[in-house]
C-alpha cells in the first residue's frame, strides 16, 4: 500500500514537470540586449583579427621575400694616404700631419717659407710713414691668417683621415647587420639599426662641417689678400689723382731748371 503511494506521486509530479516546460518565458529586452552584446563582441573580434593579421604583415622583414645581400656595397672606395718614395725630411712631416694631424702645425712650419721677425722694423717709420706702416701690418697680418687656416686645414683633414678605419668599421658591421637574414629579430632589433646608421650619418656630417669650415677659412684669406691689393691699387690712383699734378709740376721745374743750367763738358 505504502509502495502504491509512492509511485502515484512521483508519477504525479513527473507530469507537473513536463507541462510546466511547456511554457516558454520570453523577456523583449533582455533579448535585445543580448543580440546587441553578441554583435559588438563579433565586431571586436574582427577588428581583433585585422589588427593581428596587420602586425603579422608589419613583422616580416624583408629577407623572406629577396636577398638582402644585394644591398651590400662590395666594392666601396676605400681612404688612402698620401705617401711619397724617398721625401724629404720636412715633405715627410707634413704628410704625416695630413695622414694623421697636426694640432702644433709643426708638419706645415716644416715645408713653409719661413717670415723673418719683424723685430724694432715699426719703431723706425716715423710721422710720414703711416701708409707704409699700415701697408706692412696688413700684409704681416694676412700671413699670419694664412698660417692659422692652414695649420687648422691640415690638422682636420689629417684626423679625418686617421679616423677613416674606426669609421669604416662602424659602417662595415651596420652593413653585415642590415643584411642579416635572420626573420626573429624584434622590431627593436631593427630600430636600434635605423639609430645605429643615424648615428654614423650625425658623424659625417659633423666631419662635412670640419672641412666646409676649413674651406671657408682658405677663401676668407684669400678674399682678404685680394681686397688688400684692390685697396693698394686704389690707394696709388687716389695719390695719383690728389697729388699728381703738385708732383708733376715740381718734376717739370726742377727739369726745366736742370736743362738751362746744363752745359755739355
Amino acid at each position: 500500500m505504502r509502495v502504491r503511494r509512492t509511485v502515484t506521486f512521483v508519477a504525479i509530479l513527473s507530469t507537473l514537470s513536463a507541462s510546466a516546460g511547456a511554457f516558454v518565458i520570453s523577456d523583449p529586452a533582455n533579448t535585445l540586449q543580448h543580440s546587441f552584446l553578441n554583435g559588438w563582441r563579433q565586431s571586436i573580434l574582427y577588428v581583433l583579427g585585422d589588427e593581428v593579421r596587420q602586425i603579422r604583415q608589419m613583422a616580416q622583414r624583408l629577407g623572406l621575400f629577396t636577398d638582402l645581400a644585394k644591398y651590400a656595397a662590395t666594392d666601396a672606395p676605400r681612404w688612402r694616404t698620401r705617401r711619397i718614395d724617398n721625401p724629404l725630411r720636412s715633405t715627410e712631416a707634413y704628410m704625416n700631419a695630413l695622414n694623421a694631424g697636426d694640432r702644433s702645425g709643426e708638419g706645415y712650419a716644416a715645408v713653409a717659407r719661413q717670415r723673418v721677425a719683424v723685430g724694432n722694423a715699426f719703431a723706425r717709420f716715423g710721422e710720414d710713414d703711416v701708409e707704409a706702416e699700415n701697408a706692412l701690418r696688413s700684409a704681416l697680418a694676412t700671413l699670419d691668417l694664412a698660417d692659422s687656416a692652414i695649420i687648422a686645414g691640415t690638422d682636420q683633414t689629417g684626423q679625418i683621415r686617421g679616423n677613416r678605419r674606426s669609421e669604416l668599421n662602424a659602417i662595415a658591421a651596420l652593413e653585415q647587420d642590415v643584411v642579416d637574414p635572420n626573420l626573429e629579430q624584434s622590431a627593436t632589433a631593427v630600430l636600434d639599426k635605423v639609430s645605429a646608421a643615424g648615428l654614423i650619418r650625425a658623424r659625417q656630417q659633423e666631419t662635412r662641417l670640419e672641412l666646409l669650415t676649413a674651406l671657408t677659412e682658405q677663401l676668407l684669406v684669400d678674399a682678404k689678400r685680394d681686397r688688400d691689393t684692390e685697396a693698394a691699387a686704389m690707394n696709388m690712383q687716389l695719390g695719383r689723382l690728389t697729388r699728381g699734378r703738385a708732383v708733376a709740376a715740381s718734376l717739370l721745374a726742377g727739369s726745366a731748371d736742370d736743362f738751362r743750367t746744363w752745359r755739355q763738358p
